[in-house]
């Protein structure tokens, strides 16, 4: 969740960078908004980004704001692919693995499981990259996922003894749903909102 300060301090700058002034209500708004989608980092580095890239001379909505904070999935599910490559090699069908970014267990599950994954010859992978890079998009907006992927020996003893944790050779982007504001706090936000952008000018 952004900090009301925080927030503040950067959506006056940009709305003064756009030259547009928001009414207390309208800050509110975007405030509840942009604040159940990300934190303090993620809303300071889209505002950085919109300042350092955007050519428009209008204010960006809120939609356009949530897509410079959210991460580049694809650039990601690239990167997590090698990741995948190097546990099949490694580990193979044998083993039970598990993945530090949770979404590639469920993407993996999606695809048909790990022993399924594993056993597939190299002209049936390139297709399989292609699906994984779809599909991880879509399974990183759940909220849960596989805790480990069952490898040939979990599958036929019953029990895994040592599951390997296949690092991340990326930042796994963190998504936090927090419920929105019920409308008694809503109204001293506005009244916070309207004294602190006195304070920032």
């Amino acid at each position: 969740m952004i900090n009301q300060e925080t927030f503040i301090k950067y959506y006056t700058i940009l709305s003064e960078e756009f030259g547009e002034g928001l009414s207390d209500s309208r800050m509110l708004m975007h405030y509840e908004i942009l604040s159940n989608d990300m934190d303090d980092q993620q809303f300071i580095g889209a505002v950085k980004s919109i300042l350092q890239s955007r050519k428009y001379n209008k204010m960006p909505k809120i939609a356009e704001i949530l897509e410079y904070a959210r991460p580049d999935t694809e650039s990601i599910a690239t990167i997590a692919w090698s990741d995948v490559e190097r546990a099949i090699s490694k580990a193979g069908a044998y083993s039970s693995v598990t993945f530090e970014d949770k979404v590639v267990n469920s993407v993996i599950d999606a695809l048909g499981g790990w022993v399924f994954l594993c056993s597939q010859d190299m002209s049936e992978i390139k297709w399989i990259k292609k699906e994984f890079n779809k599909l991880y998009s879509i399974q990183s907006k759940r909220l849960d996922h596989s805790s480990h992927l069952v490898g040939i020996a979990e599958r036929s003893n019953g029990v895994a003894t040592v599951i390997p944790i296949v690092k991340a050779s990326y930042v796994i982007p963190n998504v936090e749903i927090v419920p929105a504001l019920n409308a008694p706090e809503s109204m001293k936000l506005i009244a916070d909102i309207s004294a602190q952008k006195k304070e920032v000018r």
